[in-house]
């Protein structure tokens, strides 16, 4: 796939009832300059990963700039760290954009900027695989700002979006919102990056144990 990130941002790349979940590999060509592929895994289990959420000051990436990340680091079942820190956007947060997430132009006023917390954050994650809810928008925002700094993030990706249309057909709607309150998900100060993360990696625990109930 010669071009990730526009793969990510095109909705009508991946049908509503797939699940999303690919890596970088190496390509079988003989071309130099083509060097890596992308190619899905069909099992949509890892053991060890980072759940992550990006607050933002808008919808568009290259446009809008990240207001905030949060974080967890999952190393066999169990939560081994977390990744939290609001960001100088350089721009102005709108006002509806903060009244979602209760995040002020105040409050990020005196914070580092993507370029000082993005390398932070690429090592963090380190080669982990990356879980996101609705990953399109979150990768679509992380590599763009990876690509300005001439980051290279090839790690796998998750989406629990894709993954509960796929494994929680009883559902009828598969936002984060609707999702914590039908499995009694406990979800403090939703579209705050770090609690949306702690509540998708929830989600996703009820998604992998669906996975094992029918490969059993």
């Amino acid at each position: 796939m010669d071009n990730f990130l526009d793969f990510l941002v095109k909705k009508s790349d991946i049908n509503k009832n797939e699940y999303f979940n690919y890596r970088k590999t190496k390509a079988k060509t003989e071309f130099n300059d083509e060097p890596f592929i992308y190619e899905k895994i069909l099992e949509p289990v890892v053991n060890d990963y980072v759940v992550f959420d990006l607050e933002t000051t808008g919808m568009k990436p290259g446009v809008n700039n990240i207001i905030e990340i949060g974080a967890v680091k999952v190393i066999k079942g169990e939560i081994s760290g977390t990744f939290n820190t609001l960001i100088n956007p350089e721009q102005f947060i709108p006002y509806y954009i903060s009244n979602i997430t209760h995040i002020s132009n105040d409050m990020v006023a005196d914070k580092e900027t993507i370029y000082e917390i993005l390398p932070k954050f690429v090592n963090f994650i380190g080669d982990l695989s990356l879980i996101a809810h609705n990953a399109r928008f979150d990768m679509s925002f992380l590599l763009t700002n990876a690509r300005k700094q001439h980051i290279v993030i090839n790690n796998p990706v998750l989406d629990t979006l894709y993954l509960s249309r796929k494994f929680n057909k009883e559902c009828e709607k598969h936002n984060l919102a609707y999702l914590t309150k039908y499995f009694n998900i406990k979800l403090d100060n939703a579209h705050r990056a770090y609690f949306d993360a702690l509540a998708t990696n929830e989600v996703y625990k009820l998604i992998q144990q669906k996975y094992y109930n029918i490969n059993k």
